[in-house]
């Protein structure tokens, strides 16, 4: 039994950490940072913390395959969770706890150093925050989790086993508020883009919101609301919308938490993970119930809609539907997309080639027409941002509507973000307009909607939205649909009946595999590779 505890303690606890920030950790491995050869300066600490930044997402858009809203186009790399396989196999967090321990150390030895007060809070902050922000994703994944908030000694490692979510909930939201005490409201220049006061009480909120800790959730986005350091790209709407995911708006005022990058030095691959028209690369391709989600552009669901047109479905909707969705006859990258399943339509069409779109679209948001694929392929340095500004208002007005239904608050902070685009406000005063909510449960689904409409294929946010609201079951277990079409068929000279045409947007919608989802996928099993290593770890009900 030690010799399997002293294995997890080396694999969660003292492995090497990949740095995304600085050479760091090529000149000072971690299992030597406590010997005379460190911890003497500031600068020694803040290079410590700074490595800690790896840890932060920059490639979990494609999250949304684990939620009602797209499908892999790339067929093999669809995982198991988006086809309802919830295999422990799959699971790992022993790179949560490598940065915990990052953490940790940080926090222990930087007491050690001698500084000025104001320099260490603020890199005590950044440890305080990392450290709540990685319990909550291992809570919120897993539920009960070993909780160690300290670099552990070969003496201590006999009693790792899971601590209850509750309380570790709550040693998540003690270390946000450190971390807000602590963290500055901007950094110089030279230290952008570090964490900041305001990018601490987004994501509190953020771990809030996910419990139905509503008072805790308005509390500390009403907070970010009046720190005024952030406001909506092109709030006033004068058609600039789509830029907000484009490289040229790295750096604005609504992006609280990214990334940067800064191709070529740093880039990634991102439009060629969610679409990349020159090749037909289908990436992310949203599903019919996406598509369905925008409102007409006078504020009603399209099922309500006495505007919308199932034969020109583009046609008066939301604008942030084309922002999204690359459809049947759009040009991109000098590449008109035509989706029918026949090989005159190209390489965009559907199932043309293993990795073209499943649905009949392509996802948009991220396709930067100032990027030339042709020339520089996948290659780009938009910065990947992590919370944004419309997700502390849409914080706030959900959490109203649940503490004051129908509040001025919860109205005014979702109309805000409906406004930037061109959308009528919700409003509750004038019952002949389809933007009428008569009660909290009407002005709730609106909000869970707008929540899906904004943040669309972003971050993962559809995937633990549907469990937090507690619909993932419905949602999952529906049939996956695409677009519509109808075949045309003729009698070709043997006699026989062949598809001609297709007839979009008329006839059946194409089926797709789907998903599955049972009540115990609340959470995620707890990786087997650690229950193998400690018998201690308990499974999660299900597995």
């Amino acid at each position: 039994m030690k010799r399997n505890i002293l294995h997890i303690v080396i694999a969660l606890l003292f492995t090497g950490f990949a740095s995304s920030c600085s050479d760091f950790l090529d000149r000072y491995p971690l299992d030597e940072l406590s010997d005379k050869s460190f911890w003497k300066t500031e600068d020694d600490a803040m290079m410590a913390v700074t490595d800690i930044y790896g840890c932060l997402p920059t490639w979990d858009q494609d999250l949304d395959i684990n939620s009602d809203n797209a499908v892999m186009g790339i067929k093999w790399a669809a995982g198991n969770m988006s086809k309802g396989v919830y295999d422990p196999i799959d699971q790992s967090w022993s790179g949560s706890y490598t940065a915990i321990r990052q953490c940790n150390l940080v926090l222990e030895k930087t007491k050690e150093i001698e500084m000025g007060d104001e320099a260490r809070k603020k890199i005590e902050g950044q440890a305080y925050f990392f450290r709540a922000y990685l319990y909550f994703d291992l809570i919120r994944s897993y539920g009960d989790v070993p909780y160690i908030d300290r670099p552990l000694n070969l003496s201590d490692v006999e009693d790792i086993t899971r601590t209850s979510r509750d309380e570790v909930y709550s040693k998540v939201m003690a270390d946000f508020d450190k971390a807000i005490e602590y963290l500055p409201v901007e950094w110089d220049a030279a230290n952008t883009p570090r964490v900041t006061k305001g990018a601490a009480l987004a994501m509190k909120a953020r771990a809030a919101l996910y419990y139905g800790n509503w008072q805790t959730a308005a509390d500390a986005s009403k907070a970010v609301i009046d720190l005024g350091e952030y406001e909506l790209y092109d709030a006033e709407n004068t058609g600039k919308y789509q830029e907000l995911f484009w490289e040229k708006t790295d750096g604005c005022a609504e992006n609280i938490l990214y990334v940067q990058f800064d191709y070529p030095d740093k880039t990634h691959y991102l439009i060629g993970w969610e679409c990349f028209p020159t090749k037909g690369w289908g990436g992310m391709n949203p599903t019919q119930s996406l598509v369905d989600a925008f409102e007409d552009k006078d504020g009603a669901p399209i099922s309500k809609s006495a505007i919308y047109d199932e034969k020109d479905p583009f046609k008066n909707r939301d604008p942030r539907l084309e922002v999204n969705v690359l459809h049947d006859g759009e040009e991109m990258y000098g590449v008109t997309i035509k989706v029918k399943p026949l090989k005159s339509s190209g390489n965009t069409g559907i199932e043309q080639h293993g990795d073209a779109t499943a649905t009949g679209y392509y996802g948009q948001k991220w396709l930067d027409p100032s990027i030339d694929p042709q020339s520089t392929g996948w290659n780009m340095g938009k910065d990947w941002v992590i919370i944004r500004y419309a997700e502390v208002l849409l914080t706030y007005a959900e959490a109203m509507n649940e503490l004051h239904p129908l509040s001025a608050d919860a109205f005014d902070a979702v109309n805000q973000i409906r406004r930037r685009v061109g959308m009528p406000g919700l409003q509750n005063s004038d019952a002949t307009k389809p933007t009428y909510c008569a009660t909290q449960d009407e002005l709730r689904k609106r909000i869970q909607n707008e929540w899906r409409v904004e943040f669309a294929m972003e971050g993962g946010k559809r995937m633990w939205d549907i469990r937090r609201w507690g619909i993932a079951k419905e949602v999952l277990n529906a049939p996956f649909l695409g677009l519509k079409m109808k075949p045309v068929k003729e009698v070709n000279e043997d006699g026989k009946e062949v598809i001609v045409d297709y007839i979009l947007y008329e006839g059946e919608n194409v089926q797709l595999s789907g998903s599955h989802y049972e009540d115990h996928n609340y959470l995620l099993p707890v990786p087997q590779t650690e229950i193998d290593l400690n018998a201690k770890l308990t499974q999660n009900p299900g597995y």
